[in-house]
């Protein structure tokens, strides 16, 4: 299976309040997917099985059990991550 196989499939972000492609939740975080994949995209695919085939065990050890962020953490970081993109969108 070809890591970019399910990207363009969209579901609802549970944390944004709207619609996503996939391959924003494998990438938002850099490197890493989003610590909430596995709640989202449960019900849309095999998303367990599709990353254990494509993350190291390490990778997916975080996604279990992941490290609770304060709120108003990920609240800055949300906001950081939005002024980029649109910087990023501005520059192109």
């Amino acid at each position: 299976m070809a890591l970019d196989e399910h990207d363009e499939r969209s579901t609802r972000c549970r944390r944004l309040g709207h619609a996503v492609t996939f391959r924003y939740c494998r990438l938002q975080e850099g490197s890493t997917v989003c610590h909430r994949i596995l709640d989202c995209w449960w019900e849309v695919f095999d998303v367990r099985g599709f990353l254990e085939e494509h993350l190291s065990s390490d990778e997916m050890a975080r996604l279990l059990q992941p490290e609770a962020k304060p709120k108003v953490l990920s609240l800055i970081e949300l906001i950081e991550q939005a002024k980029k993109a649109a910087e990023d969108k501005r520059e192109t």
